[in-house]
This record gives structure tokens, C-alpha cells and sequence, in this order.
């Protein structure tokens, strides 16, 4: 079995949301019926990037609005954070 190829941008970064049972239940059901079609978009990732594209489109918002507003977020990304990354200890994996 060869692995998946990558398709998740570079510059994309991971986030933390939080899901009920009956949400995640969701999302595996919508990840199984994509693989029985033979989707190779059914990653949890990928139907939440499906599903906010689509109400993103719902609600009148377009691909261009959203482009249009990346500099102003990037911009606001840089500035400095309290948070200190820990060195892993030695010896652990």
C-alpha cells in the first residue's frame, strides 16, 4: 500500500477545534461514504475544508473576499506570542 500523497498546503497550520461525539460521529460517516465512492478527499481536514467552502459560498462570500483579506490576517500572525516551546527530553521518541 503505497501512502497518501500530501495535499494539505505547506503553509497551512494546525488548529485545535472542539467536536462533540455526534459531530465526529458526522464527519466519519460523511469520510466513509466518500471512500465507498472512491473520494480521495475524505479526511477529516478535507470535509471540513469542503463544508466551510460551501457555507462560505451560502452566505455570499467569495474566494476572492477571502484572498483579498489573507494580508491583513498574515500581518496580524506575526505578532509576538507568550508561548515557549519546550525542548523534548532526552532519550524519548
Amino acid at each position: 500500500m503505497c501512502p497518501k500523497e500530501r495535499h494539505i498546503p505547506a503553509h497551512a497550520r494546525p488548529t485545535t477545534i472542539a467536536l462533540t461525539e455526534e459531530q465526529k460521529l458526522t464527519i466519519q460517516l460523511i469520510g466513509a461514504v466518500r471512500r465507498r465512492r472512491g473520494s480521495n478527499r475524505s479526511t477529516m481536514n478535507d470535509i471540513l475544508v469542503d463544508g466551510l467552502r460551501e457555507l462560505a459560498q451560502k452566505e455570499g462570500v467569495t474566494q476572492d473576499q477571502i484572498a483579498a483579506a489573507l494580508p491583513i490576517f498574515a500581518e496580524n500572525d506575526q505578532l509576538e506570542t507568550n508561548v515557549t516551546e519546550m525542548p523534548r527530553p532526552k532519550g524519548k521518541p
